[in-house]
């Protein structure tokens, strides 16, 4: 599945572009109800898939009831993440990923190593400004 990369402004009068993804998530409970859609960042960099708080709220996750977490981002303060178990929906179908919640993540949701990327082979191609994404099916 390839995704063209999003412009985005970089707050000094030009842009950049990004590998951002729609995606919905849910609690992993069977028939329970997704959330809105949520442009995600496909993002390498990331070690864990994060989502802000208020999108788990949402649709009913409990986030401080969660495994406590902390992290340290690229800002090097000292971040308290909480993780619960998720339904994904990805392109590809749902996944059930460990994912982290953040009340201070400036973005809707990142797609990271430890929920993503171990379930799909991502290729980013910038001269095509574009994401590839192979669903890797685990046993």
């Amino acid at each position: 599945m390839k995704f063209p990369y999003k412009q985005f402004p970089d707050g000094k009068g030009g842009s950049r572009y990004h590998a951002v993804i729609p995606v919905y998530i849910a609690l992993s409970a069977k028939n329970a109800p997704r959330s809105k859609r949520v442009e995600a960042y496909v993002d390498s960099g990331a070690s864990r898939t994060l989502f802000h708080s208020g999108i788990g709220r949402a649709v009913g996750f409990e986030i401080e009831k969660g495994e406590l977490e902390e992290t340290i981002g690229i800002t090097g303060v000292p971040v308290r993440i909480y993780v619960h178990d998720v339904a994904l929906y990805a392109p590809g179908g749902v996944i059930q990923v460990r994912a982290g919640f953040c009340d201070a993540l400036p973005v809707a949701g990142l797609l990271g190593m430890v929920g993503f990327f171990d379930h799909f082979k991502v290729t980013f191609d910038p001269t095509a400004r574009q994401c590839d994404l192979e669903r890797v099916y685990q046993t």
